[in-house]
């Protein structure tokens, strides 16, 4: 089976076939009223975003309030009485675009803003393996929760953003490799969904016990915001068939 273009349901079906993999994958669901609801009643706080979207646009973050439910997007907020209230403004605003649902994962966080990694994965080759490449923290906004550069990001080195993290010491020890080792299993598991596929970009969350999980993959990431080494190093792994 192959998977034509950006579809995020698909990719995050093709990774949960993997038992190794499956544990680091964020609870995905297609957009529908009962898992909606099914989702929010299991996790209390979701994200609901567009299967095929691309730059944190148009993501919704919803959460159960001590009286009623909250929903976010980029600094708005937007307060309902009940989830049929959140229902009823989540489908105006969806119509018949195709959206996911993902438990929120609460990320560690720096200076208050939480902060995830985008990790480019390559391979040389079709037959060569598959590489970490490049790396980079990006830091939300002060009252966002996307962390993308192009909504108003800061992205920082790994060893800037361990420094000032509220991640435990002892934890941040292993943390690179283990992310490292967990964008290659996933990029192995991907590739075969795609033809002549040698690089992707793949988003993964920490939370403060140092546990990962990857939101989602790239299949075409922008590769600003690397350091001249990195982009060197990714352009060198590009020119190699």
């Amino acid at each position: 089976m192959k998977i034509n273009g950006r579809n995020k349901w698909k990719m995050y079906l093709a990774m949960k076939k993997n038992k190794k993999l499956s544990k680091y994958l964020v609870d995905t669901k297609l957009w529908s009223k009962i898992n909606f609801y099914t989702m929010l009643s299991s996790y209390k706080s979701i994200v609901v975003k567009p299967n095929k979207g691309l730059k944190a646009k148009n993501i919704y973050f919803i959460c159960e309030k001590e009286e009623g439910y909250e929903t976010q997007i980029y600094e708005r907020k937007y307060s309902f009485l009940n989830r049929e209230e959140v229902y009823k403004f989540m489908q105006g605003k969806i119509g018949q675009v195709t959206y996911i649902i993902q438990k929120h994962i609460k990320m560690a966080k720096i200076d208050g803003r939480p902060f995830d990694i985008r990790v480019i994965i390559q391979r040389k080759s079709l037959s060569s393996p598959w590489t970490a490449t490049a790396y980079k923290i990006r830091v939300a906004k002060e009252g966002r929760k996307v962390t993308n550069a192009s909504k108003g990001g800061t992205i920082l080195t790994f060893k800037a953003a361990m420094n000032r993290c509220n991640i435990p010491k002892h934890i941040k020890k292993n943390l690179l490799g283990h992310i490292k080792e967990l964008s290659t299993l996933a990029s192995k598991t991907l590739g075969p969904y795609y033809s002549n596929k040698r690089l992707f970009g793949i988003d993964i969350g920490i939370k403060e016990d140092g546990s990962l999980h990857i939101f989602e993959i790239n299949r075409s990431p922008l590769l600003k915001g690397f350091s001249r080494l990195q982009q060197k190093r990714i352009s060198r792994y590009k020119r190699r068939k």
